[in-house]
Order: structure tokens, then sequence, then C-alpha cells
């Protein structure tokens, strides 16, 4: 029997086992337990080559023993960017910025010296 068959299962700690690949579980109600309803070693910096993905997990626990729970950060929830590609956006903006202001003051002197 695997474990996407156990109809009844609330809770699913994980952690601190050396799991390499993630069983097949379907998403757990969070009602009972919350953010520790599934717990595994996904967490970054990883005791494994690769980091665990584990798409249902309700909270991921690192090589260095901390938890942190699985939620979209405020830049994703409201702009729905990860933060590289925020600071992507973010560096261009600024660099864009900054060529703007070296223009219009080479042609502010400019016409000034005319």
């Amino acid at each position: 029997e695997s474990l996407g068959e156990l109809t009844q299962l609330q809770l699913l700690q994980l952690q601190s086992n050396r799991i390499t690949k993630m069983p097949n579980i379907p998403q757990l109600d969070e009602n009972n337990y919350y953010k520790s309803t599934f717990v595994t070693d996904c967490g970054v910096p990883s005791a494994f080559d690769e980091a665990l993905e584990c798409e249902h997990c309700t909270m991921c626990c690192n090589a260095n023993e901390d938890c942190y729970p699985q939620e979209d950060t405020r830049i994703a929830e409201h702009l729905g960017l990860s933060y590289s590609t925020f600071a992507v956006l973010f560096i261009s903006c600024f660099i864009a910025l900054c060529c703007i202001v070296a223009l219009s003051l080479y042609l502010f002197s400019k016409r000034k010296n005319q």
C-alpha cells in the first residue's frame, strides 16, 4: 500500500530521515495541524546534492535542522514574481533610471555651455 492510498492521513512528518525522493502523496488537510501537517527535508541548505522537491509540503526543513513554512513571499503574492525575477527587474529599472539621469545631465550641461 502506498502513502497516496491512505485516505485518513492527517499528519506526515518526514524530516531528518534522508529520503531522497518524495513518494506520491495527496495534499493533506491543514485544518488540524496547520503548517506542521506535511514536513520534509526540502529546505536549503540541503543535506543532499540537490534540494528535495515537495509540491504539497506545508513546511520544509534544511540541513541545519531549521524548519520554515512553505508560503508565498509578499512579492509572489502581490506581483506573481519570484525573488530572482524581481531582483532582475529592479536592477534593470535602476540602471535605466541612472542612464536617463546621466543623459539628462549631459544634455543640460551641453545646452548650458551654448
